[in-house]
């Protein structure tokens, strides 16, 4: 499989995504069902389109009980990551990155993660999921393993964050943080778009050896 169908593979992958997402909360906003909405945004919230998923859970808790947001969120996120994990192998499958996995397959510490890579999970799915999910698709790390390490730890971390939101609500602090969280989601998605802009600039500001003297 060439790079080019790769990538509209990958990209139909992410855009049913989005549109799932986008249906379950469609479906929860008509018929005024808060989890549902809550369900819609954190499927639309992926790796690649990095939406707020604890603040939506924090609003999510002050309108349904700490439990019921959380394992929604457990099993959303867990479907959600399940879908990721093909996504990233189809990239990474590619010979581009015939480098990247052979750095993996001789590095010590990730000799050492493999054999742990359960608990690495289950306490990274609370604290900092990201890397170490990916180190868990990039070796092969076995999908039901996965996918339980992901539900455990994710929905431990969304009660606990669904509990702070309604204790947040009740006192009357939750708007004001809100504003505060998407204020600081909107100015770090302009930091990383004006640094995409320059890096592009200085890249085609870049003049090629002997291309002056060409024609």
């Amino acid at each position: 499989m060439t790079l080019r169908s790769r990538s509209v593979r990958l990209a139909a992958i992410g855009l049913a995504l989005m549109a799932v997402g986008a249906a379950i909360w469609l479906t929860g906003h008509a018929l005024d069902v808060s989890l549902a909405r809550y369900a819609g945004l954190m499927t639309m919230g992926t790796t690649f389109v990095p939406l707020p998923a604890d603040t939506f859970t924090l609003v999510a808790a002050a309108h349904s009980p700490a439990v019921a947001v959380a394992l929604v969120g457990g099993l959303v996120n867990t479907a959600v990551v399940l879908v990721e994990r093909h996504w990233i192998l189809l990239l990474l499958d590619h010979p581009m990155f015939d480098r990247v996995r052979r750095f993996f397959d001789t590095n010590r510490w990730v000799a050492f993660t493999d054999r742990s890579m359960f608990v690495t999970l289950l306490l990274a799915g609370f604290l900092f999921f990201e890397p170490f999910r990916l180190l868990a698709v990039m070796r092969r790390y076995p999908p039901v393993k996965y996918a339980l390490a992901t539900f455990i730890s994710r929905t431990i971390r969304y009660y606990a964050l669904a509990t702070v939101g309604a204790a947040l609500f009740e006192l009357g602090y939750l708007k004001p943080l809100l504003v505060c969280s998407l204020g600081l989601f909107a100015v770090g998605l302009a930091r990383s778009g004006l640094k995409l802009a320059r890096e592009r600039r200085l890249g085609a500001a870049v003049v090629v050896p002997g291309s002056e003297i060409a024609g």
